[in-house]
Protein backbone atom coordinates (compact mmCIF):
# COMPACT_ATOMS: atom_id res chain seq x y z
CA UNK A 1 0.00 0.00 0.00
CA UNK A 2 1.46 3.37 -0.93
CA UNK A 3 2.04 5.83 1.76
CA UNK A 4 2.42 9.55 1.43
CA UNK A 5 3.79 11.52 4.34
CA UNK A 6 2.45 14.90 5.02
CA UNK A 7 4.80 17.46 6.68
CA UNK A 8 4.21 20.30 8.32
CA UNK A 9 5.88 23.80 10.07
CA UNK A 10 5.49 23.13 13.80
CA UNK A 11 4.06 27.14 14.28
CA UNK A 12 2.18 27.59 11.24
CA UNK A 13 1.12 24.22 9.51
CA UNK A 14 2.38 25.69 6.22
CA UNK A 15 3.48 22.44 3.77
CA UNK A 16 6.97 22.16 1.91
CA UNK A 17 7.40 22.65 -2.50
CA UNK A 18 7.67 19.36 -3.71
CA UNK A 19 11.67 19.10 -4.04
CA UNK A 20 11.54 20.08 0.11
CA UNK A 21 8.98 17.32 0.36
CA UNK A 22 11.18 15.05 -1.11
CA UNK A 23 14.33 15.82 1.07
CA UNK A 24 12.23 15.94 4.06
CA UNK A 25 10.99 12.41 3.14
CA UNK A 26 14.35 11.13 2.18
CA UNK A 27 15.22 12.05 5.75
CA UNK A 28 13.15 9.89 7.54
CA UNK A 29 15.84 6.49 7.67
CA UNK A 30 18.44 9.24 8.71
CA UNK A 31 19.63 7.56 11.95
CA UNK A 32 21.09 11.42 13.43
CA UNK A 33 20.10 12.05 16.63
CA UNK A 34 19.70 15.59 18.38
CA UNK A 35 20.99 17.58 15.54
CA UNK A 36 19.63 20.08 13.51
CA UNK A 37 19.72 19.76 9.64
CA UNK A 38 18.87 21.92 6.57
CA UNK A 39 16.08 20.58 3.60
CA UNK A 40 17.29 22.56 1.23
CA UNK A 41 16.35 23.64 -1.23
CA UNK A 42 12.91 25.24 0.78
CA UNK A 43 15.09 25.98 3.48
CA UNK A 44 13.12 23.96 6.11
CA UNK A 45 14.79 23.12 9.40
CA UNK A 46 15.01 19.64 10.87
CA UNK A 47 15.10 18.40 14.61
CA UNK A 48 16.57 15.55 14.56
CA UNK A 49 15.29 14.45 17.75
CA UNK A 50 14.88 11.08 19.37
CA UNK A 51 15.05 8.99 22.58
CA UNK A 52 14.60 11.69 25.54
CA UNK A 53 14.30 14.56 23.20
CA UNK A 54 11.11 13.55 21.88
CA UNK A 55 9.70 13.07 17.90
CA UNK A 56 11.51 14.86 14.82
CA UNK A 57 10.67 18.22 14.37
CA UNK A 58 9.77 20.06 11.23
CA UNK A 59 9.69 24.24 10.77
CA UNK A 60 9.13 26.47 7.51
CA UNK A 61 11.90 29.21 6.70
CA UNK A 62 9.41 31.63 8.74
CA UNK A 63 9.95 29.70 11.71
CA UNK A 64 13.37 28.57 11.87
CA UNK A 65 14.08 30.66 15.20
CA UNK A 66 11.17 29.79 16.81
CA UNK A 67 12.28 26.16 16.60
CA UNK A 68 15.66 26.62 17.74
CA UNK A 69 14.34 28.74 20.57
CA UNK A 70 11.52 26.56 21.73
CA UNK A 71 14.54 23.39 21.80
CA UNK A 72 16.99 25.51 23.84
CA UNK A 73 14.63 26.29 26.08
CA UNK A 74 12.79 22.55 26.95
CA UNK A 75 16.31 20.88 26.35
CA UNK A 76 19.33 23.00 26.63
CA UNK A 77 20.14 21.13 29.67
CA UNK A 78 20.15 17.70 27.91
CA UNK A 79 21.97 17.77 24.51
CA UNK A 80 25.04 20.08 23.38
CA UNK A 81 23.50 19.87 19.76
CA UNK A 82 20.78 21.86 20.87
CA UNK A 83 23.04 25.33 20.96
CA UNK A 84 25.01 24.33 17.77
CA UNK A 85 24.79 27.49 15.89
CA UNK A 86 24.37 28.06 11.72
CA UNK A 87 25.01 26.66 8.86
CA UNK A 88 23.66 23.12 9.44
CA UNK A 89 24.27 19.89 6.99
CA UNK A 90 22.12 20.38 4.66
CA UNK A 91 19.93 17.35 2.91
CA UNK A 92 18.98 17.80 -0.85
CA UNK A 93 16.41 15.82 -2.78
CA UNK A 94 17.80 12.28 -4.58
CA UNK A 95 20.64 12.17 -2.27
CA UNK A 96 22.47 15.02 -2.62
CA UNK A 97 24.13 16.30 0.51
CA UNK A 98 26.92 17.40 2.57
CA UNK A 99 27.23 21.07 1.39
CA UNK A 100 27.07 23.66 4.19
CA UNK A 101 25.75 27.44 3.11
CA UNK A 102 29.29 28.43 2.72
CA UNK A 103 29.93 26.03 0.44
CA UNK A 104 26.68 25.78 -1.69
CA UNK A 105 26.69 29.22 -2.29
CA UNK A 106 30.92 28.88 -3.24
CA UNK A 107 29.25 26.23 -5.85
CA UNK A 108 26.91 28.33 -7.07
CA UNK A 109 29.36 31.55 -7.66
CA UNK A 110 31.19 28.64 -9.26
CA UNK A 111 34.43 29.10 -7.24
CA UNK A 112 33.98 25.58 -5.22
CA UNK A 113 36.17 22.83 -6.81
CA UNK A 114 34.55 19.61 -6.31
CA UNK A 115 36.98 16.43 -6.12
CA UNK A 116 35.71 13.54 -8.30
Amino acid sequence: MAVRVIFRCEHCDAVPDPATQRTLEGQLQDRTYGEYRDAQPGEWLIWTAGGPLGAKRYACPAHRGDLVDHLRRHFGTRRCGVHADEPYPSLWPDGLSGFDEREFAALRRGTLRLRC
